[in-house]
């Protein structure tokens, strides 16, 4: 009977369904895979009360070594503990099916909503961090510090280099080895590809770098990190350079649910999935004045404003393992990423003008 086969109430079991979610995400997260995201398994329970969670970290004061001698005592130094604040982020998801559309198709549905939660989870991830690096590398402080702009320091060569790359890398300072991954967008991959920057014979494996590697750095690719186009004819883009452990993450599926409504649309069975997010920058902090302006739900895009980020007492700019380098990219690689932000602006903004988009002149679109 069709309703057996269609009805996500029956196809669906909750705790099965939400635990094949878990282990595909964990399979097929690149930002995990890569390392350039991190889970925390010192965050508690997302669940516990509060719509903040506290991040420890070890705080020591750097101090060289006194001289041996028994004419004078020892100096004792304290190795102290602090936390940073770290927000929630309570996220779902839901999809539906009809009856007719699943018996017409014929399509496996339940393993297609499985794949396309995983995947939609996925992308909130990337959504997440490259919001949250907005946010952070706009703190005055960190910014001087750990990002530099080709376009303001060399305008004449300012396109992804291995010079640009090389300045970016003295950012970090006597830890710069200690950088693993580089998460560019399609763009600058494409160039990086032209100009053969790419390592040869790289000893990672192809699972894990998909797209090679860059002075033995994973290369992920993220076209959430957007295209500058206050010029046109030189495009900007940002790349963030990550060393291991650099971002701090969890996200914990609460639970999936399923229902029926028997008339609407001929018959609609939904499924939905809850779950709750905390990331951040290791060595910055969400402020403790921050609220969020529909408290107490704070939104993705709350996490770039750099007034809602500090880097905590006891920590220094030093300690954050992400630096930023701003290039310009050639717009050959860059016509689908402008093509995609156009619609999107498009999209976000149908009718900027304030007439009717039915009434609008072909002149006017």
């Amino acid at each position: 009977m069709p309703n057996s086969v269609t009805d996500l109430t029956k196809l669906i079991i909750p705790p099965v369904f939400t635990q094949w979610v878990i282990d595909h995400l964990d399979d097929t997260n690149n930002l995990i895979n890569s390392g350039i995201l991190t889970t925390n398994t010192q965050i508690g329970d997302l669940l516990a009360p509060g719509v903040t969670v506290q991040i420890p970290y070890i705080k020591a004061k750097k101090v060289l070594p006194d001289k041996w001698s028994d004419n004078v005592d020892k100096t004792s130094n304290s190795i102290g503990a602090g936390s940073m604040n770290g927000m929630k982020l309570y996220e779902t998801l839901t999809y539906s099916n009809t009856r007719l559309s699943a018996l017409i198709s014929g399509a496996p549905t339940a393993d297609a909503i499985g794949q396309a939660m995983t995947e939609d989870w996925t992308a909130g991830d990337e959504n997440a961090l490259i919001k949250l690096l907005q946010g952070v590398f706009a703190v005055p402080d960190i910014k001087a510090a750990k990002m530099i702009d080709m376009t303001d320091v060399s305008p004449t060569n300012s396109d992804f280099n291995s010079t640009g790359w090389l300045a970016a890398r003295t950012l970090m300072g006597d830890k710069a080895n200690q950088l693993t991954n580089i998460a560019v967008n399609s763009a600058t991959e494409a160039m990086m590809t032209e100009e053969d920057l790419k390592d040869h014979g790289s000893e990672v494996s192809s699972q894990v770098a998909p797209y090679g590697t860059f002075h033995g750095m994973v290369i992920t690719i993220d076209d959430q990190i957007p295209i500058d186009l206050s010029d046109p004819k030189k495009p900007k883009s940002t790349c963030y350079i990550f060393s291991s452990g650099a971002v701090s993450y969890k996200r914990q599926i609460v639970g999936t649910r399923t229902w029926n409504e028997e008339k609407e649309k001929g018959g609609t069975s939904y499924v939905s999935q809850d779950s709750v997010l905390t990331m951040n920058v290791q060595g910055t902090g969400v402020k403790s004045s921050f609220k969020p302006e529909d408290y107490p739900y704070a939104t993705v895009d709350e996490l770039t404003k750099p007034d809602n980020w500090e880097v905590p007492d006891g920590r220094s700019v030093r300690d954050i393992g992400v630096v930023a380098y701003t290039h310009t990219v050639d717009p050959v690689f860059a016509r689908g990423l402008i093509a995609a932000q156009e619609q999107q602006k498009a999209a976000d903004n149908p009718n900027p003008s304030g007439t009717n988009s039915k009434d609008a002149s072909p002149s006017n679109k």
